[in-house]
């Protein structure tokens, strides 16, 4: 199974939308939450973000149509 990695923070209310939003692709993906303080930094003004293999699929306000999309493109 592939994993996708969410970057999220603490106290983010657009994380926990994020999250909240995306839990139904955990039939297809395992997905991984990530703090970005463990060496996800560069993200920090741009949480959440939805991460495969280190391309971003998405980010801010999440889509699981635009992070399906962009997984099939990448």
């Amino acid at each position: 199974m592939k994993t996708l990695n969410i970057i999220v923070t603490e106290n983010c209310e657009l994380c926990d939308k994020g999250l909240k939003k995306i839990n139904t692709l955990k039939y297809f993906f395992k997905i991984q939450e990530m703090d970005v303080e463990n060496g996800y930094q560069e993200y920090l003004l741009r949480v959440p973000v939805v991460l495969y293999k280190e391309k971003v699929l998405d980010e801010g306000i999440l889509s699981k149509t635009k992070i399906l999309r962009n997984f099939i493109l990448s």
